[in-house]
């Protein structure tokens, strides 16, 4: 693709360069190119012809040169799905001197061979404020390098495989999302139907177990979290009642401890705020009692009764 200018003569005269073409309208459109118009450009020997660009961030990819008309057809690759080329103009004079770019148009076309659609996501609740996606593409379509989650139409996230984890989300909020597959040549296939979910925490599967030994008022207490289920337990919350209004917790380790009356609280810490499935977390407290020290027996993690 060349573009053929009149012949220059070893002194040429100063000559400014043509003006910047209009930006290239879409006329129609197939899914190996798209005819473009645009306006032409001014210059006081005459526009030779015009070079229609890929811009590509750098000098730009040639894809079509018009002898002198403003409009034409505009071979581009031909995507496996559907894919975006944002496309400029430069007008070339007859002495060789090009214009500046026109404003980019961005000029989407879609291969003709529909790509199938993935499976709709199944959303895991992990926590009051994030859920676990998975979904799955069908083993005729062409294969897909990266997924783009989306939710209102915004891009959420993109991710390599076929699960993302969404992570501050707003509790009580109803989310709808979709995900779409970005193939090789970056192009993007259909999106999958929505997966409609609103955050809550996950079912607790969990086994507690607590040992205390007393002395005097006071106490030291041991408590054994296992995670007996088969999803990790994030950000977990223990909660528990002691059955006398004389006991106290005044200092605990390997969580953060409160205490509401008789309600006691205890949350992870930065090293272990999650628990993995089959796994055994222990953590303490010393305290004090009023001469009665009953083991509590109603405990809970986020909100899940445990064994």
């Amino acid at each position: 693709m060349t573009c053929r200018t009149g012949p220059i003569p070893p002194n040429p005269p100063v000559n400014a360069p043509p003006t910047a073409p209009g930006a290239p309208e879409v006329v129609w459109w197939f899914f190996n190119g798209a005819s473009l118009r645009w306006a032409p450009s001014t210059d006081d020997h005459g526009v030779a012809c015009y070079e229609v660009y890929q811009d590509d961030g750098a000098n730009g990819i040639i894809r079509a040169v018009f002898q002198g008309p403003n409009e034409g057809w505009v071979n581009l690759p031909t995507p496996i799905g559907t894919r975006i080329y944002p496309l400029y103009v430069v007008a070339v004079d007859r002495y060789g001197v090009r214009s500046a770019r026109s404003p980019v148009t961005q000029v989407s076309i879609s291969n003709d061979i529909v790509q199938p659609q993935p499976s709709r996501p199944v959303a895991a609740p992990l926590s009051p404020t994030s859920v676990r996606l998975s979904w799955t593409l069908p083993s005729y379509s062409s294969p897909a390098t990266a997924w783009q989650v989306f939710s209102g139409g915004q891009l959420l996230t993109t991710v390599p495989g076929t699960t993302a984890t969404l992570t501050g989300l707003t509790p009580g909020t109803e989310y709808s999302v979709t995900v779409r597959p970005i193939y090789t040549d970056r192009s993007w296939g259909p999106q999958s139907l929505p997966v409609v979910f609103t955050p809550s925490a996950p079912a607790v599967s969990c086994q507690v177990s607590y040992s205390a030994r007393t002395w005097g008022a006071g106490m030291s207490a041991n408590v054994a979290i296992k995670n007996t289920g088969d999803e990790p337990i994030e950000d977990w919350e223990l909660a528990f009642t002691f059955p006398s209004s004389g006991q106290r917790v005044e200092r605990g380790w390997s969580a953060d401890w409160a205490q509401s009356g008789q309600r006691v609280t205890a949350t992870g810490v930065s090293w272990n705020e999650d628990i993995a499935p089959g796994r055994t977390l222990w953590i303490g407290f010393n305290g004090e009692h009023t001469g009665a020290n009953p083991a509590p027996a109603d405990f809970t993690v986020n909100g899940s009764a445990c064994a």
